[in-house]
């Protein structure tokens, strides 16, 4: 999964890169910045005020952008509808073709059932069905409560205790952050946009890293240095 997007003038922002997925800068080569792909672009006069005048007011932007980090391409799509001045129009869709897209995964230091909840909630997220991704999003935030052993009624609670279990108040606010897309995806049917929801995600990735991950590299650290002073002491009785 990434979190390249385009803007309404077809240009890419800073974003995670889906090849070397790290943040990085985004170049759009010249020829490829209004390289559209549909209608044909071989038909004669194939601007956009002659397409509008037979009423092809839909086009397909092609935009490749190259990755500052490790200069690899990233094709994304851009779904436009134009206005009758074949000039102004509105972004309707922006689609990531290349390379496919992969739903996110949680590490696997984290609870299992949480991992499983996750990752239901990423393909929703991938397949675009942002409001179940929300719902699940939240169930993976309250069975992490339940593996941390926080109490309480209701979910508001549970995480408000996640603070007197070493949890910080940062963690604490992300995971409000959650729990509210959860509800008001389940119980008020609001609708998300795909940066929204994409932002919970990574907030819960980032819990997960900081509460499990960062835990079992100290766990597994403090295990290779006994085995070190256990090894050295034995041969030095």
């Amino acid at each position: 999964m990434t979190s390249l997007t385009v803007n309404q003038h077809g240009l890419v922002p800073p974003g995670l890169c889906p090849n070397c997925h790290l943040h990085s800068g985004f170049a759009v080569p010249e020829h490829g910045f209004n390289s559209y792909i549909w209608p044909h672009p071989q038909l004669e006069n194939p601007s956009v005020e002659h397409q509008i005048k037979f009423g092809m007011h839909t086009w397909l932007r092609q935009i490749p952008a190259i990755c500052h980090h490790c200069h690899k391409t990233t094709v994304l799509h851009q779904l436009i509808r134009f206005h009758e001045d074949g000039k102004t129009g509105e972004v309707l869709r922006v689609m990531q073709v290349w390379p496919e897209r992969q739903s996110r995964e949680l590490h696997v230091s984290a609870p299992n059932a949480m991992r499983e909840l996750f990752a239901e909630g990423a393909r929703a997220e991938a397949a675009e069905a942002y409001r179940a991704a929300g719902a699940m999003y939240r169930a993976a935030v309250e069975e992490l409560c339940k593996n941390l052993g926080a109490e309480g009624n209701g979910l508001f609670n549970k995480i408000n205790d996640l603070a007197n279990r070493g949890v910080t108040r940062e963690i604490v606010d992300d995971l409000h952050e959650a729990r509210l897309l959860g509800n008001w995806s389940l119980h008020d049917g609001l609708e998300f946009s795909a940066e929204e929801v994409a932002d919970v995600a990574n907030l819960i990735v980032e819990a997960v890293h900081i509460l499990y991950v960062q835990s079992e590299e100290r766990r597994a650290m403090r295990e290779a240095r006994k085995a070190r002073r256990d090894a050295f002491t034995a041969g030095n009785p």
